[in-house]
């Protein structure tokens, strides 16, 4: 039986319909790979010389993670060119359509890891100046376009439909704010005019991106009073606030060291005198209180990201047991990764052992969550393919998919989540133990 299933995952005539199913909410992967690599860079005690071996473990997921992003895009796009409806249902069936931020994350990811690994070159910063725009425009389509859209074209959402995965529209702003907090020193290190650029659209962008969240996280807030926990398949979802919020923490730290920098370097000032007529002492206070503020919200926003690791937490407890594994745990990874990785940035500036052990603890939380998500997902996903699956692809699609039997490997889709396998089997799969004969073998799961 196992030669059998390796010879079907190998045939290949099983991945258009892999393909079919592809759906955005993939690149979660590639969201909690990516900021698992930065929270081993971060970690927030030092790590030097032959202890370097955590870096190097980030770079190797670094690695993984630009494959996977590579191999994904080329999914989704073989699936929307064959099937431009496909595209049209992503962007309509809201929320669903929030995942395609996950790209715009994933991409910020990578940006986020050439600067840990090659800041040293200035090619590879000018290569992420350029990543940084793509992802600016690609944050904005998603935190903007996809909330008009659903406001001019979409179905009327009740109080039920609220869930976690709503504040995914407003994540990939707050990832991009990040990724300039990131970048910042080192454009400024080939460009003043080009890093403040970044900074005056990262700022613009954050704040554009928490008045969202805000209005989101109180819908929510009243939708969990009112109808209590979400369903199981997508309690996860109810993580996606930390995301937010730790993103949030960790890019408002990091643009407000680098202002503070900036005003000392350059002494400048808001007014209209080049230089500004304002003594070296008042410049440096003004300096240490941006810098002060930056903590401050990210202190804050942590405290507000807390509370929702309680809530996430508790529900998933009051959920259990857990009947089967999908994407939506992925939702899991990222946001619990952006929680560490904020501490562990607050803690290296306020040098508290307390946040520090309080980073390395959701560390190694995010780690088991990542290997558990990816035994899973390798099994589950790219052995057996049941994690391969869009519903309502029959009202998208109807009959045009279909196509005779000989060229799908003598295979009949239902439509319905299964496919039946034709009588008229070959001897070579009778041989194999795939065809009519085995039971097993002829109504298999699609998706």
């Amino acid at each position: 039986m196992a030669k059998a299933n390796l010879n079907a995952w190998v045939s290949g005539w099983h991945w258009r319909d892999r393909i079919l199913n592809f759906e955005p909410s993939w690149f979660t992967i590639i969201m909690g790979t990516g900021v698992l690599q930065t929270c081993y860079v971060n970690f927030p005690y030092p790590i030097t010389g032959g202890a370097r071996w955590l870096r190097d473990i980030g770079y190797c997921l670094w690695i993984l993670e630009v494959v996977l992003f590579a191999i994904f895009i080329a999914f989704l796009l073989i699936r929307y060119i064959s099937h431009p409806e496909l595209f049209k249902k992503n962007l309509l069936e809201f929320p669903n359509s929030s995942y395609l931020g996950a790209i715009a994350i994933s991409w910020n990811t990578i940006i986020q890891g050439i600067v840990s690994y090659y800041d040293y070159r200035s090619s590879a910063v000018w290569v992420c100046f350029v990543m940084y725009w793509m992802a600016l425009a690609g944050s904005v389509l998603v935190t903007i376009g996809i909330i008009i859209v659903q406001m001019v074209r979409a179905q009327k959402q009740d109080l039920s439909d609220v869930a976690g995965v709503w504040v995914m529209t407003t994540v990939p702003l707050f990832a991009t704010a990040s990724t300039a907090g990131v970048l910042l020193p080192f454009i400024n290190r080939e460009s003043t005019k080009c890093a403040i650029a970044v900074l005056v659209t990262g700022y613009m962008g954050w704040f554009t991106a928490i008045c969202e969240l805000m209005f989101i996280l109180s819908i929510f807030f009243y939708r969990l009073i009112s109808l209590k926990l979400p369903a199981q398949p997508v309690v996860a979802s109810s993580f996606l606030p930390i995301a937010a919020l730790s993103q949030a923490a960790f890019a408002i730290h990091k643009m407000s060291v680098y202002l503070s920098n900036y005003l000392v370097s350059t002494r400048y000032g808001p007014t209209q005198s080049i230089p500004p007529p304002l003594s070296a002492a008042t410049i440096q206070a003004t300096a240490e209180a941006m810098h002060w503020l930056g903590i401050l919200l990210s202190l804050g926003l942590l405290a507000h990201a807390t509370f929702w690791v309680c809530q996430a937490t508790a529900g998933i407890l009051f959920t259990l047991p857990i009947k089967s594994f999908n994407i939506a745990h992925w939702s899991l990874v990222f946001p619990l990764a952006s929680y560490a990785n904020a501490w562990s940035l607050l803690s290296r500036d306020l040098r508290n052992d307390g946040m520090r052990g309080w980073a390395a603890t959701f560390t190694v939380i995010t780690t088991v969550l990542w290997l558990f998500c990816s035994m899973m997902t390798c099994y589950h996903g790219f052995w057996k393919g049941s994690l391969f699956t869009a519903p309502g692809l029959e009202d998208w699609l109807g009959d045009r998919d279909d196509q005779d039997e000989e060229s799908r490997g003598g295979r009949r889709d239902n439509w319905n989540g299964t496919y039946t396998l034709s009588q008229s089997c070959s001897k070579r799969d009778l041989e194999d133990g795939v065809g009519p004969s085995n039971g097993d073998s002829q109504a298999r799961r699609r998706n």
